[in-house]
């Protein structure tokens, strides 16, 4: 099969695998994202895999339908229950491109049990027919980028969009009829007023969206904003400032009604992404177009994060199978986040059938110190981060990595 640039095939990397994977994926439904990288302009700090370049957008289009078609051949169309459209700014597909991916999506796959399916959009990129478009389409979640309701800080993130729009956005989601809204805050930016934060908070859950992200700013990878900080140009608040408003944000957002499941995330009761969720819970997830990644029984893989090379059928794919001492500790350092927390009990059932007890015995041993410390709390069965050990929680996740 060909795209429009390139042929299109399982990476050789993958091909004596690809019974192993259909076997993974008809285990239980798959979430399958997809990767959209067009944005109007790249934000100061982002490090994603993004292009401006719009006359590709046609050809990236193309591509992502070929790549659907032939993986959902080569795993027997299986089962997907969470349906997740990212990027980028996948808002600015036009219609009939939203609508050829969606097409491509229910011939390929069996949509049967299909609970979820978001996509990204950014303020200043939507207007009510697109969205309704989009609705009508079966698409029922949406994530709206808001990041901070300062038009000044929105500017230096290099946002397109200014605090008015960010509101506007919602309200026209809304009225197309999505009744499960998304929006973020980003916290610790150069020059915020973490007082406002808060009020932020307000502002957007009074627009009666169901869910809130909380982001720290990232600036491990380079970006330029990074090199602003790094220069001296521009100063991250400190880590005790940030950390205060996490802290007041676990407090105000439940009185809100939004409730805290994972470290950064916050809905109202059933609002929770649940395609985010089975990243947590290391349920298996198909990733298409430049850069996803995915998660298939052990494997990993990562597509190529060079846009003209995915375009044309090359490029490397990083492919990774865990032996089973990583695996078993991806359930604790990915579980943790969520608010429930990990069964411990059969966590160290786990470790027992793969011959690791003693793995989970010096795990069990440092988390009683963190416990002691007031970081983690055993409840049961259970083990969970406490609201001080959320803050603090990279201390906790470092004994499994």
């Amino acid at each position: 099969m060909t795209g429009a640039a390139g042929p299109v095939a399982i990476p050789p990397i993958l091909q004596p695998h690809v019974a192993a994977l259909r076997g993974a994926a008809h285990r239980e439904p798959l979430g399958l994202y997809l990767h959209v990288p067009f944005c109007k302009d790249r934000c100061t700090y982002c490090s994603f895999v993004t292009t401006r370049d719009v006359q590709l957008q046609s050809a990236v289009v193309a591509r992502l339908v070929a790549e659907i078609r032939v993986w959902g051949e080569a795993l027997g169309r299986p089962a997907v229950d969470t349906l997740y459209l990212g990027g980028g700014t996948p808002s600015l597909l036009r219609a009939e491109e939203l609508a050829a991916l969606t097409a491509a999506l229910r011939e390929a796959f069996d949509l049967g049990p299909l609970v979820e399916a978001t996509l990204e959009a950014n303020p200043g990129t939507v207007d009510l027919a697109w969205l309704e478009g989009a609705r009508a389409l079966g698409w029922d979640r949406v994530s709206v980028g808001t990041q901070t309701l300062d038009d000044e800080l929105l500017a230096r993130l290099g946002r397109i969009h200014g605090a008015a729009q960010a509101l506007d956005a919602l309200e026209l989601c809304r009225r197309a009829g999505f009744q499960r809204r998304s929006g973020d805050l980003m916290v610790g930016i150069p020059g915020q007023d973490l007082d406002r934060v808060l009020g932020d908070a307000r502002t957007l859950v009074g627009t009666g969206l169901e869910h809130l992200s909380i982001y720290l700013l990232d600036l491990d990878k380079a970006c330029p904003l990074k090199a602003e900080v790094e220069a001296g140009r521009l100063a991250l608040p400190s880590e005790d400032e940030v950390a205060d408003v996490f802290e007041a944000l676990q407090v105000e957002l439940p009185r809100l009604g939004l409730l805290p499941y994972e470290i950064s995330n916050y809905g109202r009761p059933g609002a929770e992404s649940r395609h985010n969720q089975r990243y947590w819970q290391l349920r298996p997830y198909l990733g298409l177009g430049v850069s996803a990644a995915s998660q298939l029984g052990t494997w990993r893989w990562t597509e190529t994060s060079v846009l003209p090379a995915w375009l044309e059928g090359r490029g490397e794919t990083e492919l990774t199978e865990l032996d089973a001492a990583e695996s078993l500790a991806e359930i604790p350092l990915l579980g943790l986040r969520m608010h429930a927390g990990v069964d411990w009990e059969g966590l160290r059932a786990e470790g027992r059938r793969r011959n690791l007890q003693p793995l989970v015995d010096s795990w069990d041993e440092q988390l009683r110190v963190f416990g002691a410390q007031g970081l983690v709390t055993f409840e049961g069965p259970r083990v969970r981060l406490t609201d001080r050990g959320r803050l603090l929680s990279n201390a906790v996740f470092q004994i499994f990595v």
